[in-house]
């Protein structure tokens, strides 16, 4: 009897999860395979189980390799992630979607029919950014409130926050110890609650949210993440983390609100259940939560262009901005910011920069892309460290919150500018020091304008003061982001870069007034402004979209010059060491993932890693009812590859072939199907590539089209060119360029294929690599190909004996057998 398999691969393929073990491993390859002579032809069965003695060696050598030369992204996506986070995404195939959007496009009739059926999608990019919008607002309204109860409350009505309470009717909870053990009891409290609701109501509630946006954009299905539940524990969970005062902000959850918005908004409307059309709203409800966040509706159209989506058709543009356009008119009527617009850190000055200022702004984008390199260095070791299940284990995910919260808190006392929320302190870092600029009780407080009496040196005591609180922040982010608490630290990077640039702004202040190198004066707090995008972008490794948000954010047309210069050396720095933020956490959660990797070539041919063994409908034989029906009762495969004999006639769904035993009925069981019966249902226009065609085309199939699988098609020796050999699907392709066995810089060899081979990880893997194991060596493995094997490949499928040459758990995991 067939065995079980997990949905979401086709035609008898099975998902590839990097949580396989050996001992799994072993029992795939033992498994009995089933008995459905009418379906799987014998002459397929065995074509390759008389393999050369050589091809054998081969296929042993290169095991030995694999075993010993693992690639760190699969170390990493194994000690590190949920074990069903592979298996439990499921791939889009953008071909099948649009083709259906066409078919039911066409079946609309009546003008009115027509009308409605195009509005859809403009209403729905118009709701998503209201909604999104007004969510922000309640958290925004929350945030204040409750973050003012960790400093005391108003005597005259305790619902009023601490801006809003009459002068003089303010109670602090104390002086002294009093004060900072009702400031860790309050905030400790709103996060270790925080932590709680993630934890036992929506654990996909997490972190920013974003790396799981960018993969559902990238055309994977993942519903737990943008669920009502999810949605429903994010909102509160977000308010209580960042009126706890951790070091997070709410800008990037806003972008994974926005998208859930958008999940559920969609049922609504019979256009938007198509999973391709779907993404295209995803992709606007990102440029909506940009907006909300920020007040920034251009720059979260740039920013869902440049950093969230994979697929960005021009007719999404529109809709990005509608949907951003209304986000920021709600802010605008909402008016939750405190400024007199949309714009968060208004700011006003009037000031050119001179032609040596430049330097300093060059200078700023190498402290941003090195302070963000080592963030996203210590910041990825500590959450594979902590994600381990012996760290889990003596550290449970709320007592880690609750940790955190009082590391934080305790570490943020000592300094005033560290206390208040970042956003107030980052407005007042980007300030003025003339009169009626606002924020003037935190600057003067503080010293950033007038100096403390008691320093000698009041410019070292604020410079002092400012790069102190920029490595307690800095600090505070790398601990808190990963945690279980909704999270993002988009703010906690720009109070880092502001305290850093308005540090090296004093300083050219206090050069300047010396041997006044610049005619005019020096702004520190346009060095802040600069410092601020610099290290954002060192972290993020955005830069379009980061300068129109910096501009949209300040206001400062004027330091458009300033911004690209520091962003776009900030990114070059950054580059050298690592990868953004982002995309080291897909990597790190093992989330499937494919993008362009430009200093990545491939020599590999698709016969390297493709499955050939596959679960085949021939309608040569004429299959009965009964066969094909206990074929779906006992494989979950979403659908089966179809041939006539030796000959490929294309795929057939699930669905398709449930309609085609629903048409046969359910009298006649011994009825065999035949071509004519099967051709109507059948997708014959899949994407068909020849086995010897190199992984760089199935590369650029699965980025640009957006397939989700290749049938591979050829002959053999002297037979008909229309044989099906293989299939390789998205995820097998991504799972193999994860571990890093296909893929390689363009000075070293692969890991499969022709030529010498030789595991070396690519561009993230290498990072990782040395990242995780600094002490590690990596070992050659060397061998010919031989004549009589066509791919190692294809003899660790039924070559070997799996009782004496063990195959590694990274292949036995891509490896599956017919079901």
């Amino acid at each position: 009897r067939p065995k079980r398999m997990p949905k979401g691969q086709p035609g008898g393929q099975r998902a590839p999860s990097p949580a396989h073990g050996k001992a799994s491993a072993k029992r795939s390859l033992t498994a009995s395979k089933p008995s459905l002579a009418a379906l799987v032809p014998p002459s397929d069965s065995v074509a390759m189980q008389s393999p050369s003695t050589s091809g054998r060696m081969v296929a042993q050598w290169r095991r030995e390799a694999v075993v010993e030369l693992q690639s760190h992204r699969q170390r990493l996506v194994r000690g590190a992630v949920e074990p069903n986070v592979w298996d439990s995404t499921r791939t889009v195939s953008f071909h099948e979607e649009e083709h259906l959007h066409h078919q039911a496009t066409s079946r609309m009739s009546g003008a009115f029919s027509q009308w409605w059926w195009a509005a859809q999608g403009w209403i729905l990019a118009i709701a998503v950014g209201v909604c999104s919008s007004i969510t922000g607002v309640c958290i925004d309204l929350g945030v204040k409130y409750i973050s003012t109860v960790r400093f005391g409350y108003c005597a005259s009505n305790p619902f009023l926050t601490l801006r809003a309470c009459p002068q003089g009717d303010w109670e602090y909870w104390g002086d002294g110890p009093g004060a900072l053990l009702a400031f860790l009891g309050t905030g400790t409290a709103m996060a270790v609650a925080s932590a709680t609701l993630v934890r036992f109501f929506a654990p996909a509630a997490s972190g920013s949210g974003i790396p799981e946006v960018k993969t559902i954009l990238n055309g994977f299905v993942m519903p737990d993440v943008v669920s009502l539940r999810t949605l429903c524990v994010k909102v509160p969970g977000l308010m209580l983390s960042v009126a706890a005062g951790m070091a997070l902000g709410k800008e990037g959850p806003l972008v994974h609100v926005a998208v859930c918005w958008a999940q559920l908004l969609s049922g609504l409307f019979p256009q938007f259940q198509n999973e391709a059309k779907r993404r295209e709203l995803f992709a606007a409800a990102a440029a909506a939560g940009v907006s909300t966040a920020f007040g920034a509706p251009l720059g979260g159209v740039l920013f869902s262009l440049e950093e969230v989506s994979s697929h960005f058709p021009s007719r999404t543009l529109i809709r990005a901005f509608t949907a951003a356009v209304s986000a920021a008119i709600m802010l605008t009527i909402a008016h939750t910011n405190g400024t007199k617009g949309i714009t968060l850190f208004s700011v006003s000055y009037n000031t050119n920069s001179h032609v040596l200022e430049y330097l300093a702004f060059a200078l700023l984008g190498v402290m941003g892309g090195l302070v963000g390199a080592v963030f996203n260095v210590v910041n990825v070791r500590w959450s594979a460290i902590r994600a381990t299940h012996g760290f889990r284990k003596r550290v449970p995910r709320i007592a880690e919150v609750g940790l955190i919260a009082i590391v934080t808190l305790v570490t943020s006392w000592p300094l005033v500018l560290t206390r208040p929320l970042s956003a107030d302190a980052i407005h007042a870092l980007f300030m003025d020091c003339g009169p009626g600029t606002g924020h003037s009780d935190l600057r003067h407080y503080v010293g950033l304008c007038s100096a403390a009496d008691h320093y000698a040196d009041p410019t070292v005591a604020l410079m002092a003061t400012l790069f102190g609180a920029a490595a307690i922040r800095l600090f505070q982010t790398t601990l808190t982001f990963g945690t279980a608490c909704p999270a993002g630290l988009f703010v906690p990077s720009l109070f880092t870069g502001a305290c850093l640039g308005r540090c090296v702004g004093v300083a050219m202040q206090a050069m300047n007034s010396g041997h006044r190198l610049f005619p005019q004066d020096v702004e520190p707090g346009v060095y802040s402004m600069v410092g601020a995008a610099a290290v954002l972008g060192g972290v993020c490794r955005v830069t379009i979209s980061l300068v129109a948000i910096m501009l949209e954010l300040t206001g400062g047309l004027t330091y458009i010059v300033p911004f690209m210069l520091a962003v776009l050396v900030a990114k070059m720095v950054g580059d050298i060491f690592t990868e953004g933020i982002y995309d080291l956490y897909i990597v790190l959660k093992g989330y499937p993932f494919l993008k362009e990797e430009l200093s990545t070539t491939f020599t590999e041919r698709c016969c390297d890693i493709m499955d050939p063994i596959l679960t085949k409908i021939d309608l040569s034989r004429h299959p009965r009812i009964s066969e094909l029906r206990s074929l779906l009762n006992n494989c979950d495969f979403q659908g089966f590859p179809v041939v006539n004999g030796s000959h490929f006639v294309g795929f057939i769904s699930r669905p398709m072939l449930q309609e085609l035993l629903d048409r046969c009925g359910e009298e006649d069981v011994d009825h065999g199907v035949s071509v004519e019966d099967a051709l109507p249902l059948t997708d014959t226009h899949v994407m068909r590539m020849v086995p010897d065609a190199s992984l760089a085309q199935a590369h650029r199939v699965f980025k640009q089209l957006g397939c989700k699988y290749i049938f591979l098609v050829g002959a053999k020796g002297n037979g008909p060119q229309d044989i099906l050999q293989g299939m390789l699907t998205k995820k097998n392709f991504l799972f193999y360029l994860k571990s890093g066995k296909v893929g390689h810089m363009a000075d070293h060899p692969s890991t499969v294929g022709p030529g010498r081979e030789v595991l070396r990880p690519s561009s993230t893997a290498s990072f990782l690599s040395r990242l995780l194991h600094p002490g590690r060596r990596w070992r050659l493995a060397s061998c010919d190909r031989q004549s009589g094997a066509d791919s190692p490949d294809e003899d660790d499928v039924s070559g070997s004996n799996p009782a004496s040459q063990p195959p590694t758990p990274d292949v036995v995991a891509f490896r599956s057998l017919a079901a």
